[in-house]
C-alpha cells in the first residue's frame, strides 16, 4: 500500500482499508498458503517528521505439518506498527514492510499438534491414524 503523505493531517489518526493478494507479496511457501486475500484494517497518524502506520491484518490460511503431512485451515491475524521518518519524503510504500510481518510471523516448521506421531517412515502410514 502506498501512503501519500499529504493526504493526511497531522494528529489525526485516519482510518484506512487495503487487500493485499498474496501472490502479489510472494507469500506462498511449501506448509503454507493463503486461501483468502489478506485485509488490512488500520490507521495512520501524522506527525510534524513522523507518520505511525498500525493495524491488523487478517486472512484466511491453509498450513501442512512437517511431520504427519495433514492440511489444517485457520484464521490469522497479525497486528503491526510501523513508524516511518518523514522528512523530505512525499510517498511511502508499506508493502515490503507489510510482508516481511508475515514471513517473521511464518514458523520454520509447522506441527498440527504438540502429540503428532508423523507419518510411518516403513510405510508413509499416518501414525496419528494407525499403526
Amino acid at each position: 500500500m502506498k501512503i501519500h503523505i499529504a493526504d493526511f493531517q497531522e494528529g489525526v489518526p485516519t482510518p484506512v482499508q487495503h487487500r493485499y493478494h498474496p501472490g502479489n507479496l510472494d507469500l506462498e511457501f511449501v506448509d503454507l498458503k493463503y486461501l483468502k486475500d489478506l485485509r488490512m484494517d488500520g490507521t495512520v497518524e501524522r506527525g510534524p517528521e513522523t507518520l505511525v502506520f498500525r493495524g491488523d491484518l487478517a486472512s484466511e490460511i491453509e498450513r501442512t505439518c512437517g511431520r504427519c503431512l495433514k492440511k489444517v485451515s485457520e484464521n490469522v491475524r497479525q497486528p503491526f506498527e510501523f513508524i516511518y521518518e518523514t522528512k523530505g519524503v512525499e510517498d511511502l510504500d508499506t508493502t515490503d514492510d507489510v510482508r516481511e510481518v508475515l514471513i517473521l510471523n511464518h514458523p520454520l516448521s509447522y506441527i498440527c499438534s504438540e502429540s503428532c506421531k508423523g507419518l510411518c517412515p516403513h510405510c508413509g502410514t499416518d501414525l496419528n491414524v494407525s499403526q
